[in-house]
């Protein structure tokens, strides 16, 4: 049964045929760009594809994937690219661990849960996650009134702003904290802000969660799994998010108050239109 979700005026899930129009012209050096700045070990990292679990929008050679994530390694940007139109996925994911061997780990049947303790497992890059659905909203009401009605992805304008100030005040959190390698990124809902500083990706799993209770004591709206390391995936900076039709991009934290995010056309997919209106599908 395909779930239902409720969003905001023009954000929509993307069908199979726009998100092949998306990356079709997508430059995926793009990516490999912004991959190559990162800590080493990030540089390369292990990816997953989910061909549509949420949407339901499959490609229907690959159905029998469906409930399922797609793990794969990309050498290059033209072998990302090959991989995305081939299964006109949903969303794209890297895995922030730091693997010793990543072509061992690639296959693991045992990768993501089993990855703590294990020696292969070197750290994992610092990231903290906001999205309007964690956040008490007097429009959308908490994030357990989401779940027991239409959508847990529920959020409206009201509580996207409120994503946007959280974020905004985390970023100079974190450098209160004394950390000073700090990146934003749109996710196409909500934010990520990472740590690249290298004590951060080195810390135990046991100080990632002291982290995490710190900060919502302090009432910032992370989801906790993220920061403290069990949620180890991360939505790919220029990708689709398909969920929502918006694209996950980098931002720069000090211009986060005034980026249209919701119609700009840097944003917006072109077949939404750069108005936010909707296109032919």
């Amino acid at each position: 049964m395909r779930l239902r979700h409720c969003y905001p005026v023009n954000h929509r899930p993307a069908m199979l045929g726009e998100r092949r129009q998306y990356y079709s012209s997508l430059d995926f050096g793009n990516i490999t760009g912004w991959l190559r700045s990162k800590p080493e070990g990030l540089d390369r990292p292990l990816f997953s594809m989910d061909p549509g679990n949420e949407t339901g929008y499959i490609r229907r050679q690959y159905r029998q994937k469906r409930g399922k994530l797609l793990n794969f390694t990309a050498s290059d940007a033209p072998e990302l690219r090959e991989m995305a139109l081939e299964y006109l996925p949903e969303d794209i994911y890297y895995d922030r661990n730091v693997y010793r061997s990543p072509e061992r780990c690639a296959d693991c049947e045992r990768r993501g849960q089993g990855c703590q303790g294990c020696e292969e497992l070197i750290g994992q890059e610092l990231m903290m996650d906001i999205d309007p659905e964690n956040i008490e909203c007097p429009n959308c009401g908490t994030l357990e009134d989401r779940v027991r009605g239409a959508s847990m992805f529920k959020f409206c304008y009201m509580c996207f702003r409120k994503a946007v100030e959280q974020t905004r005040a985390l970023h100079k959190r974190l450098t209160e904290e004394g950390y000073r390698d700090l990146q934003v990124v749109y996710s196409g809902r909500g934010f990520h802000v990472y740590v690249e500083d290298r004590q951060a990706t080195l810390m135990s799993f046991g100080e990632r969660k002291g982290l995490a209770e710190r900060l919502k004591e302090e009432g910032f709206a992370i989801d906790p799994w993220v920061t403290e390391g069990e949620a180890r995936l991360a939505r790919l900076p220029f990708t689709l998010n398909g969920m929502v039709s918006r694209i996950c991009m980098p931002i720069e934290v000090g211009e986060i108050e005034r980026l249209d995010f919701w119609r700009g056309k840097r944003f917006v997919p072109d077949f939404l239109g750069i108005d936010g209106s909707m296109g032919s599908r």
